[in-house]
């Protein structure tokens, strides 16, 4: 999720993905959240959160060790070398911060995705408390 962000705002620089960053940004969240949501469906509700906070802030650690990877290799001094403005940058950094709430609501659409077509036979809803 993280390198698919990191490369759609990269996108001028590479010419194999030219991906569109808001779109990345949302489907990939969603879709990976899903994926969490409903793999995890066994697991009680706060182990689902703390799944797709975890995998979200791993997102964006990746795009911020992405954009500033070429400073910690040592190849350029500063980022200005590469052409792009620090706005530019900076809006990125804040824009991957969005992974979080869409990867959640993905992982609450996975989780109740999954309920929702479970069998019967697997026990279909959540009976807490009731016996």
């Amino acid at each position: 999720m993280g390198t698919l962000v990191a490369a759609a705002s990269l996108a001028s620089y590479g010419t194999v993905a030219t991906l569109d960053f808001g779109a990345t940004v949302i489907f990939i969240g969603l879709l990976v959240g899903m994926a969490i949501g409903v793999r995890l469906r066994g697991s009680e509700p706060q182990i689902l959160v703390i799944a797709g906070f975890v995998a979200s802030s791993f997102a964006v650690l990746i795009v911020v060790l992405s954009i500033y990877a070429p400073v910690f290799a040592g190849v350029v001094p500063g980022l200005e070398a590469l052409g792009s403005t620090d706005t530019a940058r900076v809006a990125y950094l804040f824009a991957s911060l969005f992974l979080i709430p869409i990867n959640l609501v993905g992982c609450v659409i996975g989780y109740a995705l999954a309920d929702f077509l479970a069998p019967v036979s697997v026990g279909r809803g959540r009976n807490f408390g009731h016996r």
